[in-house]
């Protein structure tokens, strides 16, 4: 099996005959679009970890807080192939061109002006396509980066010990010793008096809203995905012909689909 990350020029067709999109066409199709929206989502991560890194944890290391990303794109990996596929077909692009028997000028390729599951089809209707490919990606990202997804609350969870770790290395920075008494409980015997418990009962409420602050910034940091997909790929989504021009890929998956017969 293909890797989805596979870079399109990499991906070779053999020549069947089909009189629609089947079998070795559509799961190449649907690995190329796969394989193209690689670049894309990267720069989204790499924008995201930059924002959690800057905002969360005081620039901790670039690449320990884009491994804590991973959950949201090995979800993406492990689920994209299908969607994708189904997004594309049969959902838009299925059966075959022919009217009353007789196929239209143009098909099944190069160019058929009827929606069917031909590659000509898939190439005259180029920008549907593209917008097909980029929705999929779109939505799905959006999904797996909200509240509530498996993905989020494993990257919630690595964000929120990351930042506890740099809040503990900043008490340590401070030299606060009674606050690391109270926590860990080594230091019992040091807590006492009714001054000291109002501090420690203050050091815990602001412990808890450090968490809670930190899981509310995330959630609006993640939010973003979506719409920092559609600045990746260069803008305007839509179904029009400029649209998308960082993820359009035209003419090089136009030649690609014109692979199969």
């Amino acid at each position: 099996m293909l890797p989805l990350t596979l870079p399109i020029f990499f991906l070779i067709a053999s020549p069947i005959s089909v009189l629609a999109c089947e079998g070795q066409c559509i799961a190449g199709i649907t690995r190329a679009w796969l394989g193209n929206y690689t670049s894309p989502l990267n720069t989204v991560y790499q924008d995201i970890a930059q924002q959690i890194s800057q905002t969360l944890l005081s620039a901790e290391r670039y690449h320990d807080v884009m491994s804590y990303l991973r959950p949201i794109q090995s979800a993406f990996e492990d689920d994209s192939y299908d969607g994708m596929e189904s997004a594309i077909f049969p959902s838009y692009f299925h059966g075959k061109c022919q009217r009353n028997g007789v196929d239209p000028p143009g098909c099944p390729n190069p160019d058929c002006p009827v929606v069917c599951g031909t590659p000509g089809s898939l190439v005259h209707f180029y920008p549907k396509l593209r917008f097909i490919a980029y929705n999929y990606t779109r939505n799905t990202l959006g999904r797996l980066s909200s509240p509530g997804s498996d993905a989020y609350k494993r990257v919630e969870g690595a964000v929120l010990q990351a930042s506890a770790e740099h809040r503990r290395r900043e008490r340590e920075r401070r030299r606060v010793p009674w606050f690391e008494y109270a926590i860990t409980g080594a230091g019992g015997e040091l807590v006492h008096g009714l001054s000291r418990g109002r501090n420690i009962s203050h050091a815990w409420t602001r412990e808890v809203e450090s968490v809670e602050s930190v899981k509310k910034e995330l959630k609006e940091i993640l939010r973003q995905t979506p719409s920092l997909l559609e600045k990746a790929c260069g803008g305007h989504a839509s179904e029009e012909e400029n649209a998308l021009p960082k993820c359009s890929w035209e003419e090089r998956m136009k030649a690609y689909i014109l692979t199969f017969p």
